[in-house]
């Protein structure tokens, strides 16, 4: 153990909040002073310093530590250079008691609030390490930072990812904020619903400090033991739901997708969790078009994407398609105007987007080690990459080319339905956008003349119809170079309305946009 002391005005701070030094002390906690300078400046124990140290301490040994200062009356936080991004208290991830279910793990936001959890007689709480995301402005995520987010702010979680899949319970104590929420729906959104309990603060508290601070420490105690499953299945009552954010759709950059031009030309907004279907003949254009929508979510709402993709190799294809896509929209604001003396992304700036917006499910690329690719292999690097990578977005293009595993007993259709339930059932636990691209059947060629798929031509069954919240078809005219976007299926209606959008495509650029200046096409 350190001898690394604790100042009586440290002391004081931690007893102020319910908290004893003697628990600190556990936890090997320190007050401690800044020297050096940037560089080099580091924070050494001093009793006569100002900042408090507070270990990660791993199998007993430091692995990092967080630092709380004040700074002309403002609250300050930072970490340990090159520090390990993982929970305070994470030794408590291994107790036995949490793989056999007869404890739960608590999760807070910060190490004062665990430490009130651990104080009032739950030892098995872990605190993330650096706080909560910020709130979305005007409800949209932050644009994605490659810089900032090289490890990802949940690295936290992907690091501690196999002690995590043991763990029969959680419960999740988040600050009752908009950023305590935030945190909380991407933490469970990484472990799944079904293991998670929420806690009720009551009325004038927003975290369990102020419970134990403006109630007791039995009070603490009944929150965390009364802690409700969120839900997933069943009945519940009203007052039984969590607070969470409502559902938002996105908006793509084309004006005619939003819903202003009038519904009788159709109109799409993307929402988390939703089931994408996408059709069209071969060679018409749908992975090039789902590519454009998967820049917008990425430039536009800071989301990313996972893509399996056996049909089109990553490299060069798939690489060269987003490279011109992003080369021509750096010239561009958000609605498609061009930018006067804009100068254009070169390719290293297009890969290091997609470096950061991308992630790529595939076997391995050197051909060392081949997986089945089949449809439950998939889902299971998807919830690697929404651990990892926080992904937003799963397509799967195309669906033929999955290695089905069909039972014996089943028909293709009830594969078929159970395949599509694996997706949705994924896509709602994770708030993952799932897009499925899918070839119609041969019979669409009526004496060698193409006609226009519907959603019931899909190779298989009627569920491609039936099971998805929005349902396009894509088809193109090359002779007046002009792309039809019909909007088939729309299961929610603030989500869209069925009809027809007409695009061209630019195959210099890849790029989708407005066919004509008319007042109905106006996609700037």
């Amino acid at each position: 153990m350190t001898t690394n002391a604790l100042s009586l005005h440290h002391a004081e701070f931690f007893e102020a909040r319910g908290i004893s030094p003697e628990l600190a002390t556990q936890f090997e906690i320190y007050t401690g002073a800044v020297i050096g300078e940037k560089p080099n400046r580091h924070v050494v124990p001093n009793p006569g310093g100002n900042v408090i140290a507070f270990p990660f301490l791993e199998h007993g040994t430091v692995v990092n530590e967080k630092y709380r200062a004040e700074r002309n009356g403002e609250k300050v936080f930072w970490h340990r250079k090159d520090g390990k991004r993982t929970f305070w208290n994470a030794d408590a991830l291994d107790d036995p008691a949490l793989a056999t279910g007869a404890q739960p793990l608590v999760i807070t936001e910060g190490i004062e609030d665990a430490m009130v959890a651990i104080e009032s007689g739950w030892p098995l709480t872990v605190s993330v390490p650096d706080g909560a995301p910020p709130v979305p402005k005007d409800g949209r995520l932050q644009p994605l930072d490659p810089d900032q987010e090289a490890s990802g702010k949940f690295e936290f979680m992907w690091i501690n990812r196999d002690r995590l899949k043991r763990i029969k319970r959680f419960v999740i104590a988040t600050d009752d904020d908009g950023p305590g929420q935030r945190l909380a729906a991407e933490i469970v959104r990484r472990i799944g619903a079904v293991r998670c309990s929420f806690v009720t603060f009551p009325q004038g508290c927003k975290d369990l400090n102020d419970v134990r601070q403006k109630h007791c420490q039995s009070a603490v105690h009944e929150l965390l033991r009364d802690a409700k499953q969120y839900p997933v299945r069943g009945l519940y009552r009203l007052s039984e739901y969590p607070k969470i954010e409502p559902l938002r759709p996105v908006k793509l950059r084309w004006k005619s997708f939003d819903g202003e031009v009038g519904h009788t030309h159709g109109w799409m907004k993307i929402f988390p969790g939703e089931f994408m279907v996408i059709t069209g003949i071969p060679s018409h254009g749908k992975s090039t078009w789902t590519l454009n929508v998967l820049v917008d979510l990425a430039q536009l709402h800071g989301w990313r994407t996972a893509i399996f993709s056996p049909e089109m190799p990553t490299v060069p294809h798939i690489r060269d398609k987003l490279r011109k896509i992003l080369i021509r929209r750096s010239a561009e604001d958000e609605k498609g105007n061009a930018v006067p003396n804009a100068v254009p992304w070169t390719d290293a700036d297009a890969d290091a987007f997609v470096e950061g917006a991308f992630v790529f499910i595939d076997n391995d690329p050197n051909g060392e080690d081949e997986d089945d690719l089949t449809l439950e292999w998939i889902v299971e690097r998807a919830r690697d990459a929404v651990m990892r990578d926080g992904i937003r977005v799963l397509v799967i293009d195309p669906w033929n080319e999955v290695e089905h595993a069909k039972r014996r007993d089943e028909s293709g259709t009830e594969y078929i339905g159970r395949g599509i339930r694996l997706l949705k059932r994924f896509a709602r636990q994770y708030e993952v956008t799932v897009v499925v691209l899918a070839h119609p059947t041969k019979d669409v060629n009526d004496r060698g003349k193409p006609r226009t798929p519907i959603m019931y031509d899909i190779d298989g069954s009627a569920h491609w119809f039936n099971k998805p919240d929005h349902g396009i078809v894509i088809e193109r005219d090359p002779v007046k170079n002009e792309s039809t976007v019909h909007i088939a299926k729309v299961r929610f209606e603030e989500t869209g309305y069925r009809g027809e959008i007409k695009m061209k495509f630019d195959p210099a650029t890849q790029c989708f946009g407005p066919l004509d200046a008319g007042p109905q096409m106006d996609f700037t």
